[in-house]
């Protein structure tokens, strides 16, 4: 067995050409989204890259010159490095002018010129101690530089949250007193009296040199705050600031509303502008138009569902009108962003296993699909007809593209025969590691009726070493199952759940879309409420079957079921209904109870709508969809993989799990994290996931080829 482990792992010379291993995957170069300049020549470009020998991770700050698409095929010589450093010393690029970047670095804001003989930064100013700058914004116009940042609830004065962060640390003991929820979210514990607000600093600029230093409180007196986390939705514009936030009159465990207000930042303590009274849901991609006349945003109808579908909102100030831009739209915007004139928006949406950038030209017409490729992490208007565009696919992470739609491109344009020199590729940075190693796993669609006649998706990749010509019941198969549930497998790069990594290990990938999965309607996503272990369930076997089906060089045999999150709560479904013939799992921070889970997660929202209420109103409804009630009749071999960070599905679901399977004598493996959350991040404990990962797949289906 050892030598076929060391195989799988790359750990074989022979193989290590051809195998793109986990620590291939986990090394590859990941590149953010690009941040194009105000004049739309320059591009910020930012890679991190996991040197495995030292476990660093570094970053490099890239500048892309974009200066006409005929230029643009020589790439080679548009891509200019400005340093590598740790990512501890640079994040929340922004643009202050078309040729002078800043960044923050500690508690530094630095700045550079792209133009100048050197590009070694100055200061321009330092934030006030504690404040966790993070979201900057910057306006040219206005001098305004907005950003999140913590402060005391006591005096709510940016200068005085270091002060008070040293008084608690000293309070002389450890206990937290709190009144109400939360008290913790995702993986950090609220601090009592700790919030978060919008921080404002004017700078100036002389001869390009910017800088600045008094600070603050852009929500002092207002009544606003976010109560244990960042401010993340806001907009910036002249002496205009959007931003959504949960009002302080509801209970932020069990509501997902929102409302948008604007403050002007020439009237400090005034009331701010409500623009969204009413009882909605959640508020997301808040984008003030560049000639500040209109304000956008992505907006949820239904309080308390997390996953209710998002509109396209605009708003007119002197109008005073709002309207709903894509109401009668099957599809679910993520990210908003205004064309160069401010007459339309662009964005992205889940399209059928795929992420889209798309043009909404106005209220009540139909979204235009700009590409159908890959999935787009975000589209930067340039001019009126080009584009920087992000986008990444099962095959390589993000790299940066240049569109130029042709004049007239209107609804109706197929996107599938868009002339070649429309798109361009204007970086590789993966291309050379990745070294054509994944060029054998290109996705392929297969579609199935699934239960109650609906139409479901699921992803199939084939296996390192395939052929045509390979015997019936060949290639073990891994079956991912995401997470959720509200979620989908998409034609993306991961570095967590990375299909393209176990085709290259020796397996079969099959990949199902199952009802609640986003991207395909809004009814199909609905369609899980309260069906968590039906619906779903089927969709799932369905497709398995049809897999085995479509690709008989599967082994019915070999097969083995991977899920994290609602994955890992439909791992422990499978295990006590395994119509699959499964022969091991693998359960990842998911769930085996969920009457517990109720009362030990943090976003009570999710299960009072999933199940229609709480375990003390409609306890049949969580009883009937419980993994625990089952586990008598479980006998499938698990890895259990749990994060003690983890407030989500907290590490007594894992050890739970665990201790069900040794009770019962059943072979089961426990892989603990104690400092990951809900998703393991550090990459060498990543390396060690993936090690026991596929150690477990292989010790018992093998891999590759029989």
């Amino acid at each position: 067995m050892f030598a076929p482990l060391l195989t799988l792992l790359g750990l074989v010379a022979a193989n290590a050409v051809e195998q793109f291993t986990p620590v291939d995957m986990l090394s590859t170069p990941r590149p953010q989204a690009a941040i194009a300049s105000p004049d739309g020549l320059h591009a910020i470009s930012v890679v991190d890259q996991w040197n495995e020998a030292d476990d660093t991770m570094s970053r490099t700050l890239n500048i892309l010159d974009l200066d006409g698409l005929e230029q643009l095929k020589e790439n080679n010589k548009r891509i200019r490095k400005i340093w590598t450093a740790p990512t501890s010393q640079g994040h929340d690029f922004i643009w202050l002018s078309k040729d002078t970047v800043a960044y923050v670095n500690g508690s530094a804001l630095l700045q550079f010129s792209i133009g100048a003989a050197t590009t070694e930064p100055t200061k321009v100013l330092d934030f006030p101690e504690g404040t966790e700058p993070s979201g900057l914004q910057y306006d040219s116009d206005s001098g305004a530089l907005v950003f999140s940042a913590a402060v005391w609830e006591a005096n709510l004065d940016l200068d005085k949250t270091g002060a008070g962060d040293k008084a608690y640390e000293d309070r002389g003991d450890s206990g937290l007193v709190l009144d109400d929820l939360f008290v913790r979210h995702w993986d950090t514990w609220r601090i009592p009296g700790r919030i978060y607000t919008l921080g404002l600093a004017r700078l100036s600029n002389r001869d390009g040199a910017f800088s600045g230093s008094k600070f603050e409180n852009i929500l002092k007196g207002t009544g606003l705050y976010s109560q244990m986390d960042a401010i993340s939705e806001f907009s910036l514009r002249g002496n205009s600031v959007a931003v959504a936030l949960k009002p302080n009159d509801i209970s932020v465990a069990t509501h997902t509303r929102m409302e948008v207000y604007v403050v002007n930042l020439d009237k400090l303590g005034d009331k701010p502008a409500h623009i969204t009274p009413g009882k909605l849901g959640a508020v997301s991609g808040v984008e003030l138009s560049g000639d500040g006349s209109k304000l956008a945003w992505l907006q949820m109808a239904e309080d308390g569902y997390e996953s209710d579908k998002r509109v396209v909102t605009v708003h007119t100030f002197a109008s005073s009108k709002t309207e709903a831009w894509t109401k009668n739209w099957d599809r679910s915007p993520d990210s908003l962003v205004w064309s160069a004139d401010s007459s339309s928006l662009y964005g992205t949406a889940e399209y059928k296993g795929r992420v889209l950038p798309y043009h909404f030209p106005a209220a009540g017409k139909l979204p235009v699909p700009l590409l159908f490729d890959g999935s787009t992490s975000s589209i930067d208007p340039l001019n009126h007809s080009t584009f920087l565009i992000s986008r990444s696919s099962m095959q390589h992470p993000t790299e940066i593209f240049f569109l130029d739609l042709e004049e007239g491109d209107e609804p109706g344009h197929d996107p599938h025969k868009r002339p070649a020199e429309q798109v361009f590729q204007i970086t590789h940075y993966s291309e050379a590691h990745i070294a054509g190693r994944l060029d054998g796993h290109k996705p392929e669609d297969i579609w199935f009726e699934g239960v109650d006649g609906f139409r479901v998706h699921a992803w199939v990749l084939k296996p390192r070493g395939w052929s045509k010509d390979d015997k019936a019941g060949s290639y073990p198969l891994a079956f991912l199952i995401h997470g959720g549930p509200q979620g989908a497998w998409d034609d993306s790069w991961s570095t967590r759940w990375n299909p393209a990594v176990y085709a290259s290990a020796g397996y079969f990938v099959v990949a199902v879309n199952p009802t609640g999965s986003t991207g395909y309607g809004q009814e199909f996503c609905d369609r899980i409420q309260n069906h968590w272990g039906d619906r779903p369930y089927q969709d799932l076997l369905i497709g398995y079957g049809a897999a085995l089906d479509k690709y008989p060089q599967i082994d019915k045999n070999r097969t083995v079921a991977l899920g994290a999150s609602y994955g890992g709560f439909m791992v422990n479904w499978i295990n006590g209904h395994n119509s699959f013939g499964f022969k091991a799992m693998v359960y990842h921070d998911g769930m085996l109870s969920t009457t517990d889970t109720f009362f030990s997660t943090e976003e009570l929202w999710f299960p009072l709508r999933e199940f229609e209420g709480s375990p003390m109103d409609v306890r049949d409804n969580y009883e009937r969809w419980n993994p625990m009630n089952h586990v008598s009749n479980w006998k499938t071999p698990t890895l259990v993989v749990q994060g003690g960070l983890d407030f989500r599905l907290s590490e007594s679901m894992g050890i739970a799990t665990f201790t069900a399977l040794q009770f019962q004598g059943i072979e089961s493996r426990f892989l603990y994290f104690p400092d990951e959350n809900h998703w393991v991040l550090k990459p060498h404990n990543s390396r060690r996931w993936h090690t026991e990962v596929l150690r477990w797949l292989d010790q018992h289906v093998g891999h590759g080829k029989k």
